[in-house]
């Protein structure tokens, strides 16, 4: 279970470090771009995280090669545009990307 707090402070830092601003969310006085922009920061940290994970855990463990990351967005996700680019939507492999979410509670009930 790895917790990112540590890396959404990092950017934030570099953000502010760039344009002297600190965006917030709404429920802190913030505007919806900035909570939006926050929202997503986390998406596609998980995912840099998960791609660092992949290359550096065989050497981690004195093994050679890599692992693949695993996608979990699913093709209603994608065909509302309900996702945040660069996060669960990018991956090697998204064994899911093609079924609907009915679909897929379908196949879990089984």
């Amino acid at each position: 279970n790895a917790n990112i707090d540590a890396m959404v402070v990092a950017v934030m830092q570099v953000f502010r470090a760039c344009t002297g601003r600190s965006p917030v969310f709404t429920s802190a006085g913030g505007t919806a771009r900035e909570d939006l922009a926050l929202q997503n920061i986390q998406a596609r940290l998980r995912m840099v995280l998960a791609y660092m994970m992949a290359q550096l855990l065989p050497w981690c463990r004195g093994r050679d090669g890599f692992l693949l990351v695993l996608g979990s967005g699913n093709v209603d996700e994608c065909l509302r545009g309900y996702l945040t680019k660069y996060d669960c939507s990018s991956a090697d492999l998204n064994p899911i990307g093609s079924i609907s979410k009915v679909d897929l509670k379908a196949m879990l009930r089984k």
